[in-house]
Protein backbone atom coordinates (compact mmCIF):
# COMPACT_ATOMS: atom_id res chain seq x y z
CA UNK A 1 0.00 0.00 0.00
CA UNK A 2 2.91 2.33 0.86
CA UNK A 3 4.52 1.54 -2.51
CA UNK A 4 1.29 2.35 -4.36
CA UNK A 5 0.97 5.64 -2.44
CA UNK A 6 4.58 6.51 -3.35
CA UNK A 7 4.00 5.77 -7.05
CA UNK A 8 0.83 7.88 -7.12
CA UNK A 9 2.64 10.73 -5.34
CA UNK A 10 5.60 10.54 -7.74
CA UNK A 11 3.27 10.54 -10.77
CA UNK A 12 1.39 13.54 -9.36
CA UNK A 13 4.61 15.48 -8.71
CA UNK A 14 5.99 14.66 -12.17
CA UNK A 15 2.74 15.65 -13.86
CA UNK A 16 2.64 18.89 -11.86
CA UNK A 17 6.26 19.65 -12.82
CA UNK A 18 5.56 19.06 -16.51
CA UNK A 19 2.40 21.17 -16.38
CA UNK A 20 4.24 23.99 -14.62
CA UNK A 21 7.06 23.82 -17.18
CA UNK A 22 4.59 23.79 -20.05
CA UNK A 23 3.23 27.08 -18.71
CA UNK A 24 6.69 28.60 -19.31
CA UNK A 25 6.49 27.78 -23.03
CA UNK A 26 3.88 29.54 -25.13
CA UNK A 27 1.97 28.04 -28.01
CA UNK A 28 3.89 30.30 -30.41
CA UNK A 29 7.23 29.06 -29.02
CA UNK A 30 6.27 25.42 -29.55
CA UNK A 31 5.18 26.25 -33.10
CA UNK A 32 8.45 28.10 -33.80
CA UNK A 33 10.48 25.17 -32.44
CA UNK A 34 8.68 22.63 -34.60
CA UNK A 35 8.91 24.84 -37.68
CA UNK A 36 12.66 25.39 -37.19
CA UNK A 37 13.41 21.69 -36.68
CA UNK A 38 11.23 20.62 -39.59
CA UNK A 39 12.47 23.19 -42.10
CA UNK A 40 16.13 23.19 -41.05
CA UNK A 41 16.74 19.51 -40.27
CA UNK A 42 13.99 17.11 -41.38
CA UNK A 43 13.31 18.45 -44.87
CA UNK A 44 16.90 19.11 -46.05
CA UNK A 45 18.17 15.80 -44.66
CA UNK A 46 15.38 13.78 -46.27
CA UNK A 47 15.97 15.62 -49.54
CA UNK A 48 19.67 14.72 -49.42
CA UNK A 49 18.82 11.08 -48.76
CA UNK A 50 16.58 11.01 -51.84
CA UNK A 51 19.36 12.60 -53.93
CA UNK A 52 21.99 10.10 -52.76
CA UNK A 53 19.66 7.16 -53.35
CA UNK A 54 19.06 8.34 -56.92
CA UNK A 55 22.80 8.69 -57.53
CA UNK A 56 23.42 5.22 -56.10
CA UNK A 57 20.81 3.75 -58.42
CA UNK A 58 22.34 5.41 -61.49
CA UNK A 59 25.93 4.45 -60.64
CA UNK A 60 25.02 0.85 -59.80
CA UNK A 61 23.10 0.43 -63.04
CA UNK A 62 25.93 1.89 -65.12
CA UNK A 63 28.54 -0.24 -63.40
CA UNK A 64 26.65 -3.49 -63.92
CA UNK A 65 26.26 -2.68 -67.63
CA UNK A 66 30.04 -2.31 -68.00
CA UNK A 67 31.92 -3.36 -64.84
CA UNK A 68 35.44 -1.98 -64.34
CA UNK A 69 37.74 -1.63 -61.29
CA UNK A 70 37.35 2.16 -61.46
CA UNK A 71 33.59 1.78 -61.62
CA UNK A 72 33.68 -0.48 -58.58
CA UNK A 73 35.51 2.21 -56.61
CA UNK A 74 32.74 4.64 -57.54
CA UNK A 75 30.09 2.13 -56.44
CA UNK A 76 31.79 1.87 -53.05
CA UNK A 77 31.99 5.64 -52.71
CA UNK A 78 28.35 6.07 -53.63
CA UNK A 79 27.33 3.41 -51.11
CA UNK A 80 29.10 5.32 -48.34
CA UNK A 81 27.48 8.59 -49.45
CA UNK A 82 24.06 6.90 -49.40
CA UNK A 83 24.66 5.41 -45.95
CA UNK A 84 25.87 8.80 -44.69
CA UNK A 85 22.58 10.33 -45.82
CA UNK A 86 20.51 7.48 -44.34
CA UNK A 87 22.23 7.70 -40.96
CA UNK A 88 21.36 11.39 -40.82
CA UNK A 89 17.65 10.74 -41.40
CA UNK A 90 17.53 7.60 -39.25
CA UNK A 91 16.69 9.57 -36.06
CA UNK A 92 13.38 10.67 -37.61
CA UNK A 93 11.57 7.51 -36.53
CA UNK A 94 8.15 9.10 -36.66
CA UNK A 95 5.79 10.02 -39.43
CA UNK A 96 6.09 8.60 -42.97
CA UNK A 97 8.98 6.22 -42.28
CA UNK A 98 6.81 4.33 -39.79
CA UNK A 99 4.33 3.32 -42.51
CA UNK A 100 4.42 -0.49 -42.80
CA UNK A 101 6.86 -2.20 -42.96
CA UNK A 102 8.56 0.70 -41.18
CA UNK A 103 12.24 1.73 -41.20
CA UNK A 104 13.24 -1.88 -41.91
CA UNK A 105 12.49 -1.32 -45.60
CA UNK A 106 15.57 0.89 -45.60
CA UNK A 107 17.64 -0.96 -43.02
CA UNK A 108 16.72 -4.23 -41.33
CA UNK A 109 18.96 -3.89 -38.28
CA UNK A 110 19.68 -5.11 -35.68
CA UNK A 111 19.09 -8.55 -37.10
CA UNK A 112 19.54 -10.50 -33.87
CA UNK A 113 18.54 -13.84 -35.38
CA UNK A 114 20.63 -13.57 -38.54
CA UNK A 115 17.51 -13.70 -40.72
CA UNK A 116 18.94 -11.50 -43.44
CA UNK A 117 22.13 -13.45 -43.95
CA UNK A 118 20.28 -16.77 -44.04
CA UNK A 119 17.92 -15.42 -46.69
CA UNK A 120 20.80 -13.95 -48.70
CA UNK A 121 22.74 -17.22 -48.64
CA UNK A 122 19.68 -19.01 -49.97
CA UNK A 123 19.20 -16.35 -52.65
CA UNK A 124 22.82 -16.71 -53.81
CA UNK A 125 22.42 -20.48 -53.91
CA UNK A 126 19.17 -20.38 -55.89
CA UNK A 127 20.07 -17.34 -58.04
CA UNK A 128 16.45 -16.23 -57.70
CA UNK A 129 15.85 -13.97 -60.71
CA UNK A 130 12.82 -12.36 -59.06
CA UNK A 131 15.31 -10.53 -56.83
CA UNK A 132 16.84 -8.79 -59.85
CA UNK A 133 13.61 -7.02 -60.87
CA UNK A 134 12.36 -4.05 -58.88
CA UNK A 135 8.66 -4.91 -59.09
CA UNK A 136 9.12 -8.42 -57.72
CA UNK A 137 11.92 -7.48 -55.31
CA UNK A 138 9.56 -5.00 -53.64
CA UNK A 139 7.32 -7.90 -52.56
CA UNK A 140 10.13 -9.81 -50.85
CA UNK A 141 11.30 -9.83 -47.24
CA UNK A 142 12.76 -6.49 -46.13
CA UNK A 143 15.99 -8.33 -45.28
CA UNK A 144 16.45 -9.12 -48.98
CA UNK A 145 16.04 -5.56 -50.23
CA UNK A 146 17.49 -3.17 -47.66
CA UNK A 147 20.79 -1.31 -47.29
CA UNK A 148 22.28 -4.15 -45.22
CA UNK A 149 21.71 -6.55 -48.13
CA UNK A 150 23.24 -4.01 -50.51
CA UNK A 151 26.27 -3.72 -48.23
CA UNK A 152 26.77 -7.50 -48.32
CA UNK A 153 26.55 -7.57 -52.12
CA UNK A 154 29.11 -4.78 -52.49
CA UNK A 155 31.62 -5.66 -49.76
CA UNK A 156 31.53 -9.49 -49.51
CA UNK A 157 33.33 -11.15 -52.42
CA UNK A 158 33.56 -7.83 -54.30
CA UNK A 159 35.46 -9.47 -57.16
CA UNK A 160 32.27 -11.28 -58.19
CA UNK A 161 30.69 -7.94 -59.15
CA UNK A 162 33.32 -7.54 -61.89
CA UNK A 163 32.21 -10.68 -63.69
CA UNK A 164 30.16 -9.88 -66.84
CA UNK A 165 26.48 -10.67 -66.31
CA UNK A 166 27.01 -11.20 -62.58
CA UNK A 167 23.86 -12.24 -60.71
CA UNK A 168 25.07 -10.35 -57.65
CA UNK A 169 25.48 -7.16 -59.66
CA UNK A 170 21.98 -7.40 -61.12
CA UNK A 171 20.59 -8.06 -57.65
CA UNK A 172 22.52 -5.12 -56.14
CA UNK A 173 21.29 -2.85 -58.93
CA UNK A 174 17.69 -3.86 -58.22
CA UNK A 175 18.11 -3.06 -54.51
CA UNK A 176 19.67 0.32 -55.32
CA UNK A 177 16.82 1.14 -57.69
CA UNK A 178 14.21 0.13 -55.10
CA UNK A 179 15.94 2.25 -52.46
CA UNK A 180 15.81 5.18 -54.90
CA UNK A 181 12.04 4.75 -55.24
CA UNK A 182 11.50 4.41 -51.50
CA UNK A 183 13.69 7.41 -50.61
CA UNK A 184 11.94 9.60 -53.19
CA UNK A 185 8.53 8.61 -51.81
CA UNK A 186 9.68 9.26 -48.24
CA UNK A 187 10.84 12.78 -49.13
CA UNK A 188 7.72 13.48 -51.15
CA UNK A 189 5.51 12.41 -48.25
CA UNK A 190 7.34 14.86 -46.01
CA UNK A 191 7.57 17.78 -48.44
CA UNK A 192 4.41 17.77 -50.59
CA UNK A 193 1.74 20.44 -49.96
CA UNK A 194 -0.28 19.28 -46.95
CA UNK A 195 2.36 16.59 -46.40
CA UNK A 196 3.82 15.48 -43.08
CA UNK A 197 5.98 18.59 -42.65
CA UNK A 198 2.85 20.73 -42.95
CA UNK A 199 1.07 18.54 -40.40
CA UNK A 200 3.92 19.10 -37.95
CA UNK A 201 4.14 22.84 -38.49
CA UNK A 202 0.36 23.34 -38.38
CA UNK A 203 -0.22 21.05 -35.40
CA UNK A 204 -1.58 23.96 -33.36
CA UNK A 205 -4.70 23.73 -35.52
CA UNK A 206 -4.88 19.98 -34.87
CA UNK A 207 -3.91 17.75 -37.78
CA UNK A 208 -4.43 14.04 -38.55
CA UNK A 209 -0.99 13.28 -37.10
CA UNK A 210 -0.90 15.57 -34.04
CA UNK A 211 -3.42 16.82 -31.51
CA UNK A 212 -1.55 20.07 -30.90
CA UNK A 213 1.80 21.85 -31.19
CA UNK A 214 3.04 20.38 -27.90
CA UNK A 215 2.57 16.84 -29.18
CA UNK A 216 4.44 17.77 -32.37
CA UNK A 217 7.35 19.17 -30.34
CA UNK A 218 7.29 15.99 -28.27
CA UNK A 219 7.96 13.94 -31.41
CA UNK A 220 11.34 15.63 -31.71
CA UNK A 221 12.16 15.07 -28.03
CA UNK A 222 11.26 11.43 -28.48
CA UNK A 223 13.56 11.25 -31.51
CA UNK A 224 16.39 12.59 -29.37
CA UNK A 225 15.86 10.16 -26.51
CA UNK A 226 15.17 7.04 -28.58
CA UNK A 227 18.08 7.63 -30.97
CA UNK A 228 20.52 8.11 -28.09
CA UNK A 229 19.27 4.85 -26.61
CA UNK A 230 19.71 3.02 -29.93
CA UNK A 231 23.26 4.36 -30.27
CA UNK A 232 24.15 3.44 -26.70
CA UNK A 233 22.52 0.03 -26.38
CA UNK A 234 22.38 -1.39 -29.90
CA UNK A 235 25.21 0.29 -31.78
CA UNK A 236 27.82 0.22 -29.00
CA UNK A 237 26.97 -1.68 -25.80
CA UNK A 238 25.64 -4.85 -27.43
CA UNK A 239 28.66 -5.36 -29.74
CA UNK A 240 31.01 -4.69 -26.79
CA UNK A 241 29.49 -7.42 -24.62
CA UNK A 242 30.03 -7.52 -20.87
CA UNK A 243 33.73 -8.33 -21.32
CA UNK A 244 36.28 -8.16 -24.14
CA UNK A 245 35.99 -11.93 -24.58
CA UNK A 246 32.25 -11.52 -25.19
CA UNK A 247 32.67 -8.73 -27.78
CA UNK A 248 31.20 -9.53 -31.20
CA UNK A 249 32.30 -7.48 -34.20
CA UNK A 250 29.45 -8.98 -36.24
CA UNK A 251 26.95 -7.21 -33.96
CA UNK A 252 28.18 -3.82 -35.17
CA UNK A 253 25.86 -2.05 -37.54
CA UNK A 254 27.96 -1.98 -40.72
CA UNK A 255 31.02 -4.04 -39.90
CA UNK A 256 31.43 -5.29 -43.47
CA UNK A 257 32.02 -1.77 -44.75
CA UNK A 258 33.79 -0.68 -41.54
CA UNK A 259 31.60 2.38 -41.05
CA UNK A 260 30.02 1.64 -37.67
CA UNK A 261 31.76 4.58 -35.95
CA UNK A 262 30.74 6.93 -38.76
CA UNK A 263 27.12 5.84 -38.36
CA UNK A 264 27.08 6.85 -34.69
CA UNK A 265 28.74 10.18 -35.45
CA UNK A 266 26.17 11.00 -38.14
CA UNK A 267 23.24 10.06 -35.88
CA UNK A 268 24.66 12.37 -33.23
CA UNK A 269 25.27 15.21 -35.67
CA UNK A 270 21.58 15.18 -36.58
CA UNK A 271 20.58 15.27 -32.91
CA UNK A 272 23.11 18.04 -32.29
CA UNK A 273 21.46 20.04 -35.09
CA UNK A 274 18.17 19.86 -33.16
CA UNK A 275 19.90 22.05 -30.57
CA UNK A 276 22.21 24.11 -32.78
CA UNK A 277 19.88 25.40 -35.51
CA UNK A 278 18.41 28.85 -35.12
CA UNK A 279 15.12 28.44 -33.29
CA UNK A 280 16.05 24.94 -32.08
CA UNK A 281 16.11 23.46 -28.57
CA UNK A 282 19.05 25.55 -27.33
CA UNK A 283 17.39 28.80 -28.31
CA UNK A 284 14.09 27.80 -26.70
CA UNK A 285 15.77 26.66 -23.47
CA UNK A 286 17.54 30.00 -23.17
CA UNK A 287 14.30 31.89 -23.81
CA UNK A 288 12.65 30.12 -20.86
CA UNK A 289 15.67 30.74 -18.60
CA UNK A 290 17.03 27.18 -18.78
CA UNK A 291 20.35 28.14 -20.33
CA UNK A 292 22.38 25.89 -18.01
CA UNK A 293 20.66 22.81 -19.47
CA UNK A 294 21.22 24.04 -23.03
CA UNK A 295 24.91 24.56 -22.27
CA UNK A 296 25.22 21.13 -20.64
CA UNK A 297 23.62 19.38 -23.64
CA UNK A 298 25.81 21.27 -26.10
CA UNK A 299 28.94 20.32 -24.15
CA UNK A 300 27.98 16.63 -24.00
CA UNK A 301 27.22 16.51 -27.73
CA UNK A 302 30.59 18.10 -28.47
CA UNK A 303 32.33 15.63 -26.15
CA UNK A 304 30.82 12.39 -27.45
CA UNK A 305 31.20 13.40 -31.11
CA UNK A 306 34.81 14.49 -30.57
CA UNK A 307 35.70 11.28 -28.71
CA UNK A 308 34.12 9.08 -31.39
CA UNK A 309 35.99 10.89 -34.14
CA UNK A 310 39.24 10.74 -32.15
CA UNK A 311 39.48 6.94 -32.32
CA UNK A 312 42.33 6.02 -34.66
CA UNK A 313 41.09 2.47 -35.22
CA UNK A 314 37.68 1.42 -36.58
CA UNK A 315 35.04 0.28 -34.11
CA UNK A 316 35.35 -3.17 -35.71
CA UNK A 317 38.79 -3.35 -34.05
CA UNK A 318 38.09 -1.38 -30.89
CA UNK A 319 35.28 -3.50 -29.42
CA UNK A 320 37.67 -6.44 -28.98
CA UNK A 321 40.66 -4.32 -27.88
CA UNK A 322 41.42 -4.50 -24.14
CA UNK A 323 43.28 -1.17 -24.25
CA UNK A 324 40.28 0.63 -25.78
CA UNK A 325 37.79 -0.75 -23.26
CA UNK A 326 37.95 2.09 -20.74
CA UNK A 327 37.50 4.71 -23.47
CA UNK A 328 34.47 2.88 -24.85
CA UNK A 329 32.96 2.56 -21.38
CA UNK A 330 33.49 6.29 -20.81
CA UNK A 331 31.71 6.91 -24.10
CA UNK A 332 28.77 4.79 -22.94
CA UNK A 333 28.61 6.79 -19.71
CA UNK A 334 28.58 10.09 -21.60
CA UNK A 335 25.82 8.86 -23.91
CA UNK A 336 23.81 7.77 -20.88
CA UNK A 337 24.36 11.15 -19.23
CA UNK A 338 23.20 12.97 -22.37
CA UNK A 339 20.10 10.79 -22.69
CA UNK A 340 19.25 11.31 -19.01
CA UNK A 341 19.74 15.07 -19.28
CA UNK A 342 17.32 15.30 -22.20
CA UNK A 343 14.78 12.82 -20.89
CA UNK A 344 14.68 13.83 -17.23
CA UNK A 345 15.60 17.51 -17.31
CA UNK A 346 15.22 19.21 -20.70
CA UNK A 347 11.95 17.48 -21.60
CA UNK A 348 10.51 18.58 -18.26
CA UNK A 349 11.96 22.09 -18.67
CA UNK A 350 9.88 22.39 -21.82
CA UNK A 351 6.77 20.58 -20.58
CA UNK A 352 7.29 17.69 -23.00
CA UNK A 353 7.04 13.95 -22.38
CA UNK A 354 9.03 11.40 -24.43
CA UNK A 355 6.65 8.70 -25.62
CA UNK A 356 7.35 5.44 -27.47
CA UNK A 357 10.96 4.28 -27.18
CA UNK A 358 12.63 2.85 -30.29
CA UNK A 359 14.07 -0.03 -28.27
CA UNK A 360 10.81 -1.05 -26.58
CA UNK A 361 10.34 -4.78 -26.96
CA UNK A 362 14.00 -5.51 -27.74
Amino acid sequence: MKILRFVVTLFTLTTFSQTASADLVSQAQYVSLVQALTEKTALPLHRQFAIEAALMGDVMKGFCAAPTPAGQVEVTQRFHALMDAWQQVEPFRFGPVMTAPGPARFQFWPDKRGTGQRQLRQAFKDKDVTLTEGTTLATKSVALRDLQALETLIFVKPEVLLEPGSYRCAYASAIADLQRTQAALLYDTWSRPNGFAAELINAASSTPAFFDEREAAGAYVNALVSTLEVIRLQKLDRPMGLTVSEARTSRLENWRSKRSTQNMVLNLLTLQRFFAVEGGFSDLLRRVDKQEDATAAEALFDKVIYNLQAFESPMETLVADTKARSNLESLLNDLRALQTLIQEKIAIDLGLVPGFNATDGD
